[in-house]
């Protein structure tokens, strides 16, 4: 008779077996030994089993870098995707070398304006080991390796893409700019603004009824000056509009615009084209603020218009309840992403969640002054795609991987 094939399941639990007997056999006592050690299992997946240790050493690193929203589970889920990473590298070969590892922590060090070597000891003060921060940026190192050698060479960047990126102000050249009127209507309330914003499209076709729409229904601070907003250079538009904006012509409405909790429209007035060379891809900067339970967010909302109010409704609070930051919008996560894609500096939008937090954009500015050339506008093209391949490979990984939380 041929063996039996042992199942992966039954492989771990003779594993833990063995790792047991071990145990006693140095004369410890094994479930307290484990459990002061960290050995107990936090989550298995696949071949790979995650620590107490690991998991509360990315809980205190989390919260020592201010990360929002709920840091039990989003650590839990960070570990669970760098076991997933890590297995499908070593399944394709994929390596980086220790200098590789060390730069990156090197960077991610600058950022808190600190050598490596003092950021390190700051973490380490606090109780997070070194190795904590090189095995997260390890993951992320290796991930992307992963990406570029399974999808690189499938996904291809176009001429009319690249063109359609310049047209948008990414390129050389002077940046088109926009004189726009806009119009605001909130979903989710007694008027069903869909159709609301369907009849004033039809029927506020000139700058003058527009501008009287705007007066009577929309809700954003340009109401009161009939929707008019001032020259707006093409890379400062929300990507949830550039599209649509840019193909209309003087004196036309645009489409129906939909953005989280808010329908828009928008009138071109004027169009030009700016002075000197093009800004490049936009950066936002923003603020998080991810209220304790019971926290009115309505009533938080309507005292801000700007983000330095949020201050005020974050004192007394823990300093990770509230983070400012500033970074190219198109790194940000998709949901970050998408919800500040429809916001102008001022405007806020709340997150659903077990934690649920509010968004509010502060600004949208150019990177800098320096056109990049066509092939960096491919890369950046090619970056934003293999995005978003990797999101949908990590899901197709979940599925596939026998993932156990104890």
């Amino acid at each position: 008779m041929e063996p039996k094939l042992m199942t992966l399941n039954g492989l771990m639990q003779a594993t833990l077996r063995l790792v047991w007997f071990a145990i006693v056999l140095m004369g410890g006592a094994p479930l307290a030994l484990a459990q002061q050690d960290g050995f107990a299992p936090k989550a298995y997946v696949g071949a790979r089993v995650i620590s107490q240790y690991e998991y509360k050493q990315r809980v205190l690193m989390m919260t020592l870098l201010r990360q929002p929203g709920d840091i039990s589970a989003l650590a839990l889920s960070g570990l669970i995707d760098d076991a997933l990473k890590r297995g499908a590298a070593t399944a394709l070969d994929v390596t980086v070398s220790p200098e590789e590892v060390n730069a990156a922590m090197t960077e991610f060090a600058g950022r808190a304006n600190l050598p490596l070597e003092e950021f390190l000891k700051a973490l380490a003060q606090n109780g997070v080991e070194a190795e904590t921060l090189r095995d997260f940026l390890e993951a992320g190192l290796l991930w992307r390796g992963v990406i570029r050698t399974k999808f690189a060479e499938a996904t291809q960047i176009s001429d009319a893409e690249i063109d359609r990126a310049i047209a948008a102000g990414a390129g050389s050249g002077g940046e088109r700019r926009l004189l726009l009127s806009q119009i605001v209507l909130p979903t989710g309330g007694e008027t069903d603004a869909m159709t609301l914003a369907q009849r004033i499209r039809l029927t506020a076709t000139t700058e003058k009824t527009f501008g009287v729409a705007a007066r009577n229904y929309s809700k954003a601070d340009s109401a009161k000056a009939g929707g008019a907003l001032g020259w707006i250079g093409a890379s400062a538009l929300p990507a949830a509009v550039a599209g649509q904006l840019l193909a209309l012509k003087v004196g036309e409405v645009s489409e129906l615009i939909e953005v989280p909790g808010a329908v828009q429209l928008y009138f071109l007035r004027d169009i030009s084209v700016a002075d000197g060379a093009a800004k490049g891809a936009p950066e936002v900067e923003y603020v998080l603020f991810a209220a304790p339970a019971g926290t009115d967010l309505a009533r938080v909302q309507a005292r801000l218009d700007r983000c330095d109010d949020i201050y005020t409704a974050a004192r007394g609070l823990p300093t990770e309840s509230l983070q400012r930051m500033t970074v190219p919008e198109a790194g940000l996560p998709a949901n970050l992403r998408n919800a500040l894609a429809g916001l102008d500096a001022g405007e806020s939008v709340v997150l659903p969640g077990a934690v649920p937090t509010l968004v509010m954009l502060c600004a949208r500015r150019p990177q800098s002054d320096i056109s990049p050339s066509r092939a960096d506008i491919s890369g950046n093209l090619l970056n934003s795609k293999l995005g978003q391949i990797a999101e949908t490979y990590m899901t197709e990984l979940k599925s596939n991987t026998f993932i156990r939380i104890p």
